[in-house]
């Protein structure tokens, strides 16, 4: 609960399935270097702008439920 004693809003159901169904894998697994969360796509780009071609990451899709490639 809050502080004002109302119950925080429900996850987005992208982040709700990841919580669910990914997040402990991840935790027994450890994190691999390429996935980065739930990050934006933007965030994505400005990681990637210093890297070399070919270089990719692995997000937490924003639009829909599962996971998006971002590569350079």
């Amino acid at each position: 609960m809050t502080e004002a004693g109302k119950l925080p809003p429900p996850l987005p159901p992208r982040l709700d399935w990841f919580v669910h169904t990914q997040m402990g894998q991840l935790a027994q697994d450890g994190v691999p270097k390429w996935f980065h969360g739930a990050i934006s796509r933007e965030d994505a780009e400005h990681l990637l702008e210093s890297q070399p071609l070919g270089s990719f990451l692995i997000r937490v899709s924003h639009s829909h439920v599962g996971y998006t490639l971002s590569y350079k």
